[in-house]
């Protein structure tokens, strides 16, 4: 099928107009999924055009609240309370069935709104992804980690993007100086113009470090450490409390390595090794005892997957590991 002709049959699907077999021929173009960002794109087009459509939950309320009223009692009896409960009413129930009812519905309008505005890439274990973003920018994902920005609008509107897990940056400067935001789940904000820098955040620690530009560093909470101004070579991590603590790395790059599929220590212990199985890879990792996950290694190795990982450490720690399934224990 061409896309003018899909385009149409969209179109004539978003106005209500498409008969069961246009319907049948969706569905099945939509199994595709690289189909489904076209969907999205048409989706968008032709709301913007016919902005009367426009969905209000308020409408919305009031039009299932007239349909409650017509419906048989016996019919909302199935929605009850428990028997000592009895003293409510038939208009109470009425009320609780709509109120259920509105938020289920309001719920689902909100999943499908995000899903249309905004656009989430993810890369999964053992895996790295490129994405390049509407204002020429390009963001490197590394495994276990996802990106969430604006599907419309990005570099007119804004330039604000959500990061869970760790991504590599090389943001694109604008005439007009338009800021790029990064925002974390622990509620860091990374500020700059156009700049390369890798920001790492996980459950156990956040940090960013910066190869070349600047960038500024806050806290959401107002309450929090003020601002950092970053420059090249700088890392600055957060603490659980949200300290910003910064320190100078003279080899910045080697953050990064990952992007090419290798692995920089830098007096690096087996036990950030182990987060780094864990984080990139999905292993559940047991060490033996405290001494040996304190040992440390320094150099650059190759780390295409997690064999090579394993295949590094045994050899660099002089040490055995037993594996099974996801699980991996070392030992000397």
């Amino acid at each position: 099928m061409e896309d003018i002709i899909v385009k149409d049959v969209l179109f004539d699907y978003f106005s209500g107009h498409a008969s069961p077999l246009q319907k049948k021929a969706i569905e099945a173009w939509l199994q595709d999924p690289g189909n489904r960002e076209q969907y999205y794109l048409w989706l968008h087009e032709w709301e913007s055009a016919h902005l009367q459509a426009a969905a209000s939950w308020q409408d919305a309320f009031h039009r299932t609240r007239e349909s409650l009223s017509e419906v048989p009692s016996e019919t909302l009896e199935m929605i009850s309370l428990p028997a000592e409960r009895s003293w409510w009413s038939s208009n109470n129930h009425r009320m609780v069935a709509a109120a259920f009812l509105v938020l289920m519905l309001g719920g689902l309008l909100f999943g499908i709104r995000d899903s249309i505005m905004y656009r989430t890439v993810r890369a999964t274990y053992g895996q790295t992804r490129q994405v390049e973003l509407n204002d020429g920018s390009i963001v490197t994902l590394n495994a276990n980690s996802s990106l969430r920005f604006p599907r419309f609008g990005f570099g007119d509107d804004t330039r604000s993007v959500e990061l869970k897990g760790e991504a590599d940056f090389q943001i694109r400067h604008l005439p007009g100086h338009q800021r790029f935001v990064v925002i974390t789940p622990d509620g860091l904000n990374v500020t700059v113009l156009g700049t390369e820098f890798t920001v790492f955040t996980r459950r156990r620690k956040s940090q960013v470090v910066l190869r070349t530009g600047q960038v500024s560093l806050r806290m959401n909470k107002a309450d929090q450490t003020p601002s950092i101004v970053m420059k090249p070579g700088d890392l600055v991590m957060v603490d659980r409390s949200g300290k910003l603590t910064r320190e100078h790395n003279p080899n910045p790059e080697n953050h990064s390595s990952w992007k090419n599929h290798r692995i920089t220590l830098e007096r690096t212990s087996l036990r950030e090794i182990a987060f780094i199985l864990q984080e990139n890879y999905g292993f559940q990792v047991e060490i033996k005892d405290t001494a040996l996950a304190d040992r440390t290694a320094t150099g650059s190795f190759p780390a295409r997957n997690a064999d090579e990982v394993l295949d590094m450490v045994t050899e660099l720690f002089d040490i055995n590991f037993t594996r099974q399934n996801k699980t991996i224990v070392f030992k000397d």
